[in-house]
């Protein structure tokens, strides 16, 4: 039910039994309180989950820069012919993990 003033992509607004207004999380789809910093479901009841969350993500992300640029440094030293498969992938793969673990916990709410 949308008003005319209301734009196509708003989340719709409902009442709940208490009278508080009431709005549609985008990613779970569940009925959360207006104006909620985040979503209960998704984030949990403090928020720790989705900024922990968030923090491996971009930590992986960064990890894996790091992991590659590693990686090319380290197979310039020894040269591309001593520069296997298997070593290049752990040390990216390493990092990635590193980099979502330090990410996890960084961002996580004290």
């Amino acid at each position: 039910m949308r008003t005319e003033e209301a734009p196509l992509d708003a989340p719709e607004q409902r009442q709940a039994g208490d009278g508080a207004e009431m709005m549609v999380c985008p990613s779970c789809e569940q009925e959360v309180p207006k104006g909620s910093l985040y979503c209960p479901f998704c984030c949990g009841e403090d928020g720790r989950r989705g900024a922990a969350k968030r923090g491996a993500f971009v930590g992986g992300v960064f990890g894996l820069l790091a992991g590659g640029l590693l990686t090319a440094v380290w197979s310039s030293a020894v040269g591309p012919e001593q520069a296997s498969w298997g070593p290049v992938l752990s040390i990216t793969l390493a990092a990635a993990l590193a980099g979502m673990v330090v990410g996890a916990i960084s961002n996580r709410k004290g």
